[in-house]
This record gives C-alpha cells, structure tokens and sequence, in this order.
C-alpha cells in the first residue's frame, strides 16, 4: 500500500502527519514480547515545522495475556498489579487504529523493535506503514552524531536536553514518545540532514550506516578498518554469504565501500 500525506483540509497540501509512539513491553523479544503500556502522539507538520493545536494522544496501560516477567519490569517499572485492571490491547484497537489512521509517517527509537510487535498485536493498525514511511530516531542519532558514545534515547536526553517541558517518568511511554520528537524536532531544527521533506529524511535514515566493530565471529570486538587490512580472506568470505546482506546489511554496505568491491554509488 502507498501512503500519501494527509491533507487536513483546502490549501493545506504541504502538511504531513507523524505518529509518534513508544511501547513498553514483556520482554525483550520481538517475537514473542507484549505491549504492557503503549503512548501514540499524532503531530501536524508544515514542511518540517509542527503546526496547528496540540498533538492527539493516546496513553495506555495494557494487560498482557501473561505476567510481565520481573526482568522487563526492573527496566520499566511497570509491575502486574499495575495493568491488572487495565484493557487488554483488543479493547483499545478501534481507539489506536483511528489515531494512527491519520498518520503519514511512523516514528520511534529503535522502531523495527516496536514495529515487529504492533505489527504482530494491532495489524490493522500498523500493517499499512511500509518501511518508507518509518522514521527510527536511533538509527538518525547514528548518521548525525556517529562519533558520541551512546545512542540511547536517555542518554541523548541528557546530552542535548530533551527533556525541557516533558513530565513524567523515563521508561514509560509516553515520556519516551515525548522525547522522541523532541529528538526528532531537535535535529530538524538544527538543519543537520540536509533533507528538504520528509520522504528524503525516512531515505536518509534508512540509508547504510558506516560499521566500526564487529558484532559477532571470531572478530567480535574488532575494528571493521583492522580485519578489512589483516585478514582480507576471511572479509572476501564473508561478502559471499547469502545471509550478510539481510542480517547484517550496514556490516555489508561498509565492508563493500572500505573494499573497493561496491558500485560507485556504494564506494565511500
């Protein structure tokens, strides 16, 4: 399906609609993880300046079909007790699918993590968002700030002062939406993509990330530019594996350009 922007009314064309959205969950897998508490945030652009009333939200604790293990409530407070009492995620649907209905873009930190369990929960709701229209706020900090040691949406709180006028708790939801677009507002304000809409900005953040360590295998740890110079076998063996590009595609991209054997649009 090909999304287009929505129009909110006669001579409004330029104005595209970002759903803005965290989830806290059961655990850490995409596969097999709950949403336990859920915060969408539908905001109004002109360009890439916000415009109009307020952003519509919607905020929930969410019962899960099985006890939040105590593991992922350490990291987000959220106890059983708590969502006791609150809807199961098919209580709130009509209500999510009407909010993000209206949405043009999707946003989050980590999104595919978040995008692999709505899309698993609330299909009608989130199947629609095909991966151009998805804006990963944690994939953007690694393109604008490659050389700043953590990614982590709290760290980047801390860093750039996100948090200015947001309440609440760190963990939750909606806190973490809010910050979210303040992360995203932030870097748009500050000119630092070089991208004049909003469909070259999802390109860009989609576009490969260049790799420093290896992540996995015997050179788990190491530098990228060092195996590339010392052990240019085990390099050329790896750029042949049929799983490399789709498991790992930046590793990939980044091995091509520091080899010399990608196209010249790939070649850094």
């Amino acid at each position: 399906m090909t999304l287009q922007p929505d129009l909110f009314g006669a001579g409004r064309e330029e104005e595209t609609s970002v759903l803005f959205l965290d989830t806290e969950t059961t655990g850490a897998d995409p596969d097999t993880a709950e949403i336990c508490e859920i915060a969408l945030m539908l905001a109004r652009y002109r360009g890439f300046e916000r415009v109009g009333e307020a952003p519509r939200i919607l905020s929930s604790l969410v019962k899960p079909s099985s006890p939040i293990p105590p593991e992922a409530s350490a990291v987000h407070h959220i106890s059983n007790p708590m969502v006791g009492s609150s809807p199961p995620v098919g209580e709130l649907r009509a209500s999510i699918e009407e909010l993000a209905s209206g949405a043009s873009f999707v946003c989050a930190h980590n999104l595919p993590y978040d995008m692999a369990i709505l899309r698993r929960q609330i299909p009608s709701a989130f199947g629609r968002f095909s991966d151009g229209h998805g804006l990963d706020t944690l994939r953007l900090s690694r393109h604008v700030w490659p050389e700043i040691p953590s990614h982590a949406l709290q760290a980047l709180r801390y860093r750039f002062d996100l948090d200015a006028g947001i309440d609440g708790d760190p963990h939750r939801a909606l806190f973490d939406t809010e910050l979210v677009r303040s992360l995203l507002e932030s870097v748009l304000n500050g000119n630092l993509t070089g991208c004049s809409d909003w469909t070259q900005l999802a390109d860009f953040i989609r576009s490969p990330l260049e790799v420093l360590v290896f992540t996995f295998g015997k050179y788990r740890g190491s530098l990228v530019e060092d195996v590339v110079a010392q052990d240019g076998e085990y390099v050329s063996w790896l750029l042949r594996q049929p799983w490399i590009p789709g498991e790992y595609p930046d590793l990939y991209h980044t091995l091509l350009r520091k080899t010399g054997k990608g196209t010249g649009k790939d070649k850094k």
